[in-house]
């Protein structure tokens, strides 16, 4: 059977438990398997979340089948009686469940390895529909695939564990070694400009006429708290193929794009600085007042930041400023702990007392009650450098908590990295 049709592979992600529609749990499955067929050359046209109840699912599965040549199901394959995923397909289909000796075999000897007894309930997930194929479990629950009749066609339905370590590992062993047989070769390349210091829409209308006349090219944008992202995906043959077929584009939106790229693919903004500093032979230390230790942290995540990074103050209340960082009280009380003389004496403060080459400050409201009169989102960053010199700026940035803290530590790097460019 072939999976392929006009314009490419269509596929969908059909997640199963009412955990997910009820909010307890975010379904970060989807988004891992998307981002694996994608790398395929499939494109996922849809995202589904159904509850436990085998109605549902089996309408959901019939909508899907009607709309996809595959379609991907997590979740409900545990051995309680609300894991309802193996009945729904063998009722999508018609079938029998059949109980597999040799599945049944795999998952006790899950337990026995674990030396904990099996539950009879456990026995459940050795059933799968009749004539599905099936792959013994990577935890206690298998996986299995079969394909749904839909008129002349037939749709690969595959049933995976909701665990997302099981799944990955039973994605490996058992989906990948299907895709190969049933989709053509072929690999789809996503290559991602970081932007910082510019809004999406601003982006958006420089770089639109740069790539609408390139058929080869999707473009998209993503919005994040840390900054903006220009997508652009591509598809070809083979990965190296996708990857030059891509460049172009790329080219065109960098130079377009100018001072404001904050990295590309892999590397984001923290990356970037980490990268410069390190090709400078030079170190960083931060003073946080807002931001709690964030900035460093995002620094830290970077492979090889001990490099780069020192460490980091976090002065998040005033007397902190003064026991931490040695500031005049009489400093903070004068001029406010948030504001731009603070934020300047905290960014010398760090260069100065780590013995670090540049020291980056920051003050703000990250809310979400307003300081006095200082409403909520008013922040300042300070970047002292190797000649002494120390630079400030400030302003009032939009959203909740989370989303200044973020946006605050971008300004931050961003500054620290326009100057390492530039310096």
């Amino acid at each position: 059977m072939s999976l392929t049709v006009a314009g490419g592979t269509r596929a969908a992600v059909l997640s199963v438990g009412d955990e997910l529609l009820l909010g307890d749990l975010t379904d970060t499955n989807a988004t891992w398997i998307s981002g694996r067929l994608r790398a395929r050359g499939v494109t996922v046209a849809h995202h589904l979340a159904v509850g436990d109840e085998v109605g549902a699912i089996v309408d959901a599965l019939r909508w899907l089948a009607d709309r996809c040549e595959l379609v991907i199901v997590g979740g409900g394959l545990g051995p309680t009686a609300d894991d309802r995923t193996r009945e729904a397909v063998a009722a999508a289909l018609d079938v029998e469940l059949e109980l597999r000796e040799e599945l049944e075999e795999a998952i006790l000897a899950r337990f026995v390895a674990l030396g904990r007894p099996m539950a009879p309930s456990n026995r459940r997930q050795a059933m799968v529909p009749a004539g599905a194929v099936a792959a013994e479990p990577a935890g206690t629950a298998p996986a299995f695939a079969v394909d749904l009749p839909v008129g002349d066609r037939q749709v690969r339905i595959v049933a995976l564990p909701g665990v997302p370590w099981e799944l990955a590992e039973l994605w490996d062993r058992f989906v990948e070694p299907q895709l190969a047989g049933l989709v053509p070769a072929a690999a789809t390349v996503t290559r991602v400009v970081h932007v910082a210091g510019r809004g999406e829409s601003d982006v958006a209308a420089l770089v639109e006429p740069l790539v609408a006349a390139d058929g080869d090219v999707t473009l998209a944008f993503l919005a994040k708290q840390h900054g903006v992202q220009v997508r652009l995906t591509a598809t070809a043959e083979d990965r190296t193929a996708a990857w030059r077929r891509a460049q172009p584009a790329v080219d065109r939106v960098v130079a377009a794009l100018g001072d404001a790229v904050a990295g590309l693919d892999d590397e984001d903004l923290a990356a970037t600085v980490v990268r410069l500093l390190v090709a400078r032979g030079e170190r960083v230390a931060t003073a946080e007042s807002a931001t709690g230790g964030a900035i460093a942290a995002r620094l830290a995540r970077v492979p090889g930041a001990s490099a780069a990074l020192v460490g980091g103050l976090v002065v998040y209340g005033d007397g902190a400023k003064a026991a931490l960082a040695g500031l005049d009280p009489a400093l903070v009380a004068a001029a406010g702990p948030v504001s731009e003389p603070t934020t300047r004496a905290l960014a010398v403060a760090a260069r100065e007392r780590s013995g670090a080459d540049w020291g980056l400050a920051v003050t703000g409201v990250a809310g979400p009650e307003p300081v006095g009169a200082l409403p909520v989102g008013t922040v300042h960053w300070a970047l002292a450098g190797p000649d002494g010199a120390c630079e400030a700026d400030g302003r009032r940035l939009p959203g909740d908590r989370g989303a200044i803290i973020d946006r605050l530590g971008s300004a931050a790097l961003d500054l620290l990295r326009r100057r390492l460019v530039t310096g």
